[in-house]
């Protein structure tokens, strides 16, 4: 049994992990830690948890804890990750791994040197029709790569004035928030890491994005578009869309929709909730069985993309200090 201790009590903890161990053998949320003890007591309480912890210092001390499931804000996720590794536990930890490459870089150094398992919660790569999307792709049936579109914008994303997603010293803005699975998608179903050539962008502060847009070439000369936002006058999307010299590859409501040689192919695709397979493969490569949970070196590698991406838009990476 491995005995998960969660760090936060953010929205996402419900369904992006209490839901999916109550569904995943040999799993189970043993301990909820808040700063705020009374919070941890009530989220305990709430979600049948058998013990709670009024710091997070006090949930990696506890030697019945396996391993850890990081909710806090983006910038606290370097602190806390690197603390669980040092205190021997395996962690899972949400989007982004950290606040840019170099931190998440460190954590993935830090995990390998002390024997733990250290997986980004990027539960969209866990998606049945993005695996199928690259299998097509690389099989090269549709012919090479010439475009890729992945976009995810999210312009009615409900936040108060205080919310972490909107202050910079709490690693704010929508690269973090929703920019990783764009970022994410498109570099897997393209197979290669790209160079952002431009981008444009909008901001909700001087160094807060809400939303940007950026060209990328990847080494096979493909052509990539990587879009994201959580505030703005655009319709909701989030969808992969490849252009191949036989066709093309998108998604529809119900899987995959084909443009190949003039004919139009639809591939219906069962769903399957993507936290519960994320957390089946955190839990197999925790013990050594084959998994295919996301390396600590994948999310290295998203991270300097939209490192690039903030470069290119004149604004500071996250992680390091405001500029007044």
């Amino acid at each position: 049994m491995i005995r998960i201790g969660v760090l936060g009590t953010a929205r996402v903890v419900p369904y992006g992990l209490i839901a999916p161990a109550r569904k995943t053998d040999g799993v189970k949320v043993t301990g909820i830690a808040s700063r705020t003890p009374g919070r941890a007591v009530e989220f305990a309480a709430r979600q049948g948890i058998e013990r709670s912890f009024g710091s997070y210092e006090a949930l990696l001390e506890t030697k019945d804890i396996d391993a850890v499931y990081i909710a806090l804000p983006p910038a606290l996720h370097y602190d806390w990750a690197r603390r669980a590794i040092e205190a021997g536990k395996h962690v899972l930890c949400e989007k982004p791994l950290a606040a840019n490459a170099r931190l998440a870089q460190e954590l993935a150094l830090s995990a390998r040197e002390h024997g733990r398992v250290l997986v980004e919660a990027m539960h969209i790569r866990y998606l049945e029709r993005l695996r199928r999307q690259r299998e097509l792709v690389a099989g090269g049936e549709f012919g090479r790569l010439l475009r890729i579109v992945s976009c995810f914008r999210a312009p009615y994303t409900p936040m108060a004035k205080n919310d972490f997603r909107l202050r910079f010293d709490l690693g704010g803005g929508a690269a973090l928030d929703v920019g990783g699975y764009a970022a994410s998608c498109a570099r897997y179903v393209a197979g290669g890491e790209p160079e952002v050539v431009s981008v444009r962008h909008k901001r909700s502060s001087p160094q807060i994005d809400r939303w940007m847009r950026a060209e990328l070439r990847f080494p096979s000369g493909a052509e990539g578009i990587v879009e994201f936002g959580f505030r703005g006058l655009y319709m909701p999307r989030g969808d992969v869309a490849v252009t191949c010299e036989n066709g093309s590859i998108t998604w529809d409501k119900d899987g995959l929709a084909y443009e190949k040689n003039g004919k139009s192919i639809r591939e219906p695709i069962p769903t399957t909730s993507t936290y519960r397979l994320q957390l089946e493969a955190f839990a197999k490569r925790v013990r050594s069985e084959t998994s295919n949970a996301l390396p600590a070196e994948d999310a290295v590698l998203t991270a300097r993309v939209l490192d690039a991406m903030y470069e290119k838009a004149g604004l500071r990476l996250r992680g390091t200090l405001e500029t007044p």
